[in-house]
């Protein structure tokens, strides 16, 4: 029972790190000019902080763990990828309502995807508190235009399907393995946003405050990513995804808070739709621990 609540914890606070890069990227200058270095610098930054992490943890076996990774560590890597440039791209064409919602269908995607390929169950009181975050995800965007186009929608489906993927990835790996997952992750984002930065010829001058941001965003995502990692050990797929929209939660509340120079206030359907979502957490979490504490009784 202490494991469980201990990873709920720390998938918490990864949620909570995550909702500072709101507030991170909406204090950069014309993000949405500036996409793919902001993608180069992060995932390097992501690399390396994971990469020194496991260095220090693994120390001699790191470079021979390296060489050993495996399809599926790669594969989730490609898939972390796939959730950092999809969002982005998302969330810069079209309204942040569409994003919320296709962010609230990764419980439901991870769930499936876990069952068909690591045979994870999909309990009852789990799927009812996926729903219940769904229905908040909803009220958030009740008065939010649903606009926007169809390549942000599209964008923000596969970056929900790619995170949950990921997300099972971590789950069928050991320890130690998971990480290296991470480091694939950042690389491969890249290298990749680097590539189509040479073929489009896009403008490569950005502002000092976006490299300084971008670096800042990196290291959020990074250490978010670690006690993500970390709590994967104990909980379902669709848990962990779940346990994360507190990211979406968190946002919206820095955003708020006056000295973050965002100055967003949330109306009330966000305020209310923000608390049903830490309600199906809540749910979620004291059922597996009120179910656990029937085990130990028994």
């Amino acid at each position: 029972m202490k494991d469980h609540t201990s990873s709920v914890l720390i998938v918490i606070l990864a949620g909570l790190i995550w909702s500072f890069g709101a507030v991170v990227v909406k204090s950069m200058t014309e993000p949405q000019s500036y996409q793919l270095p902001y993608l180069i610098i992060r995932g390097l930054t992501v690399a390396i902080i994971v990469g020194s992490y496991l260095f220090l943890s693994d120390k001699k076996n790191f470079i021979s763990n390296l060489i050993k990774i495996d399809k599926v560590t790669i594969f989730g890597g490609f898939l972390l990828t796939v959730t950092f440039i999809g969002f982005i791209y998302s969330i810069t064409n079209t309204t942040a309502a569409v994003t919320l919602l296709m962010l609230a269908l990764m419980p439901f995607f991870a769930s499936l995807i876990a069952f068909i390929f690591i045979k994870e169950k999909i309990t009852k009181k789990n799927l009812i508190a996926m729903i219940i975050a769904f229905f908040g995800i909803i009220v958030m965007v009740l008065q939010s235009q649903l606009s926007g186009s169809t390549f942000g929608l599209v964008t923000g489906f596969i970056s929900s399907v790619g995170f949950a993927g990921f997300t099972v990835a971590l789950r069928s790996k050991t320890n130690i393995e998971k990480f290296y997952i991470l480091i694939i992750g950042g690389l491969l984002c890249s290298i990749f946003c680097s590539i189509i930065l040479i073929i489009m010829k896009f403008p490569t001058d950005i502002p000092l405050n976006n490299i300084i941001l971008s670096i800042t965003h990196g290291l959020l995502v990074a250490c978010g990513l670690i006690l993500y990692s970390i709590g994967s050990k104990r909980l379902l797929s669709g848990e962990l995804s779940l346990l994360s929209l507190l990211e979406v939660v968190g946002g919206i509340f820095w955003a708020w808070l006056p000295f973050m120079n965002v100055n967003e206030t949330p109306d009330l359907y966000t305020i209310f739709g923000g608390l049903i979502i830490c309600i199906s957490i809540f749910i979620n979490s004291a059922n597996v621990k009120m179910k656990n504490f029937k085990k130990i009784l028994t």
